[in-house]
């Protein structure tokens, strides 16, 4: 088979239509991801042992099932129990949860790096838990987890193709869709690989930055 560059012009617009979806999903995702896993992190220290525990419970829960596992089972499984939900809400909640699980581990991480000293600190000055929280420790947790959920986020991109099982029309999903229609896949996958590749190269950027900044 041969590179078709007419085929190549024909096809791109849709596929533009993917990179559309797919930065909307990757931005919806990370953003339920990044606060949730920084709320997880944050329960599951000041939790009682029992509050722990069920903290950690559905951590490790949706750190150990597959993504597509979890995909399937909330679009083709809620719906025998009367809960039907659309595609990309689907998408974006599931990846976002998933991703908040992995990020929470970051954010404690990074917790436990911050002196014991600072808290005593917080104490002494009479400040209640909540600005203790809001004010120091975790803007000082974000501060140095960035590096690392930047990280989380740039797997959460590439993981958006998942969702073409679902019919979501994010990038891998059209690609697939056009290559399927037209029994052409050649320009339609190398053309999804290398918008993928540049899509990558914005994150790495700021990874680079970042990492150089807390070297």
């Amino acid at each position: 088979m041969t590179w078709d560059w007419n085929f190549v012009l024909k096809i791109l617009p849709r596929l533009m239509d993917g990179v559309w979806y797919t930065v909307l999903i990757t931005l919806a995702s990370s953003a339920i991801a990044l606060g949730g896993g920084l709320v997880l992190a944050i329960l599951e220290t000041v939790s009682t042992t029992f509050g722990q525990a069920f903290v950690r419970f559905w951590l490790e829960l949706f750190r150990g099932v597959p993504t597509l596992v979890l995909l399937y089972f909330t679009f083709y499984v809620l719906p025998e129990f009367g809960i039907v939900l659309p595609a990309v809400p689907i998408g974006i909640a599931v990846l976002g949860i998933v991703y908040a699980a992995y990020c929470s581990e970051v954010y404690r991480g990074s917790l436990i790096t911050i002196p014991a000293e600072l808290r005593d600190a917080c104490v002494a000055l009479h400040l209640s838990p909540y600005i203790t929280w809001q004010r120091v420790l975790a803007p000082l947790m974000i501060k140095r987890a960035a590096p690392a959920l930047l990280n989380y986020v740039l797997g959460l991109f590439r993981e958006t193709a998942v969702l073409f099982a679902l019919g979501v029309p994010v990038l891998m999903g059209e690609a697939h869709e056009v290559g399927y229609e037209n029994f052409r896949f050649l320009e339609p996958y190398t053309l999804a690989g290398v918008i993928y590749l540049g899509m990558n190269l914005p994150f790495l950027y700021l990874l680079s930055k970042l990492k150089d900044k807390h070297a």
